[in-house]
């Protein structure tokens, strides 16, 4: 809900949520200190495979992948001073801001890390891990080492209060974070939709400037993964097969762009990790199979999407020619044209006489423009014989041209007829390549329920038609 109202009020939130947190680390940091001395002594050499040992380095980092999120950020900070839009640089808001999240990150992930080898009494039951009094404590266990660190020092009533404000401070921590990723999310979609890649209805912006659908959309999905994948394991595989994909890709595609002004060693370096991604994102696609599904799963959909928006933007933007899906049959010979007026064309779509024919014979006659009355027969299945149908094959059209042809006197209109499986696709096509300068439509007679079965005409034509045609709506 909070979404709805924009970034800034998440970002405020997000704030005061870090704020504690980064008290309770501090304090559950300072009473593991007393137990290092004890974790070192319980500490072992490695040993096992290299695959296993491999999967060690894979969680490892996996648990160090928060970092990456505030690189994320930099496109919002502040310019440093002499830079532009133009050619940004942000070094120094950035510099601090990574390693402050970085510190922060990595030494306190090693310091509970290496704090949790003081604890005994461990049991690994089924693939989960209890502790005595704590079962499952292995997606806990930063609670319960609060409980038992200062439960030690302080007494059992106030390990357990702390306990009980590291479950708070960190499950508010988590909701903060995965908001992070609803807002990245709505940010993509609406940017793939900017740039053609996903529908228009994901630009779309309510009264405070966010992105509705995309906001529905980025909220839902996860909301339905944790619903679906009840063990936080299996959470953590799917986001850990995202998240390393992403970085890889990232790495990758940056470090081998030679138009980017990135020093050579920068360039090696990130490279480098590149390939360490690379060879983790595959590990983990071959040792998490619900992961590999998970992402395959997003890839393909994803692909066919945009496959389909992409083939409905070649339908609109095919000009001059008409696509094959809409013929046209004009029923006056080109030489007509010149005694039909010297001005732009208006096109006007009529399924009658009526009201919107009257007001655009009168347009053509006022302003001294051509005028193209369109007559389209919609067909949701179309054959090869519907294509090349003739509108004197029509009964209905042919009373309606012949109609109009008496109507307009001694200033006939250009008469165009056309097949299609979709009228709003026909008549924006067409009106492309006639040329036409106005459109002028009647407004939608039908009750809402048809229009939302069927869908508004007047909404979907003004979605196709290219901008430098007017569209003009007669009530």
């Amino acid at each position: 809900m909070l979404n709805l109202l924009g970034p800034k009020q998440t970002g405020g939130l997000a704030f005061l949520i870090s704020v504690p947190t980064a008290i309770v680390v501090v304090v559950l940091g300072l009473f593991s200190l007393p137990h290092i001395g004890e974790a070192i002594g319980h500490l072992q050499p490695l040993h096992g495979t290299i695959g296993q040992n491999w999967a060690g380095f894979v969680g490892i980092v996996l648990a160090l992948s928060g970092v990456e999120a505030i690189a994320n950020a930099t496109g919002v900070m502040k310019l440093d001073p002499g830079s532009t839009d133009a050619k940004p640089c942000v070094v120094k808001t950035s510099t601090p801001a990574i390693l402050w999240v970085m510190i922060e990150v990595c030494v306190f992930t090693a310091l509970f890390g290496l704090a949790a080898h003081a604890l005994s009494g461990f049991q690994i039951v089924g693939g989960d891990v209890n502790a005595p009094g704590a079962e499952g404590v292995r997606d806990y266990m930063l609670r319960y080492m609060g409980q038992v660190f200062v439960g030690g020092a302080l007494g059992p009533p106030f390990g357990h209060i702390f306990a009980v404000i590291v479950s708070i401070v960190f499950g508010l921590l988590l909701l903060s974070a995965s908001n992070t990723a609803i807002v990245d999310l709505i940010a993509i979609q609406f940017l793939m939709s900017r740039d053609r890649e996903l529908p228009k209805i994901f630009q779309r912006l309510n009264k405070w400037g966010v992105p509705s659908a995309g906001m529905l959309l980025a909220t839902i999905v996860p909301m339905l993964l944790v619903i679906i994948v009840k063990d936080m394991s299996g959470l953590a595989d799917l986001y850990a097969v995202g998240v390393v994909g992403a970085i890889a890709t990232n790495l990758g595609a940056t470090s081998t762009d030679r138009k980017l002004s990135i020093k050579s060693w920068e360039r090696t370096l990130m490279f480098a990790t590149f390939i360490v991604m690379a060879a983790i994102e595959l590990s983990l696609l071959i040792d998490k199979p619900n992961a590999r599904y998970f992402a395959v799963t997003i890839l393909a959909v994803g692909l066919i999407l945009r496959g389909l928006v992409q083939e409905r933007r070649m339908k609109k933007e095919v000009a001059p020619l008409l696509p094959a899906s809409t013929p046209m049959q004009l029923t006056r010979n080109e030489s007509a044209s010149s005694d039909a007026g010297t001005g732009e064309a208006i096109l006007c779509p009529i399924r009658g006489t009526g009201r919107t024919l009257d007001f655009a014979l009168r347009e053509a006659r006022e302003t001294g423009r051509r005028l193209y009355l369109l007559f389209v027969r919609e067909q949701r299945f179309m054959t090869e014989q519907d294509t090349k149908r003739k509108w004197q094959e029509d009964p209905e059209a042919s009373q309606i041209f012949d109609a109009a042809k008496k109507q307009a006197g001694d200033r006939p209109p250009l008469f165009c007829y056309a097949v299609s499986e979709s009228a709003a696709e026909a008549i924006a096509d067409i009106a492309a390549t006639l040329g036409a300068s106005r459109l002028i439509l009647g407004a939608p007679r039908r009750n809402a329920l048809v229009n939302i079965l069927r869908g508004n005409l007047v909404r979907e034509v003004s979605d196709l038609l290219p901008e430098e045609i007017d569209l003009l709506v007669y009530a």
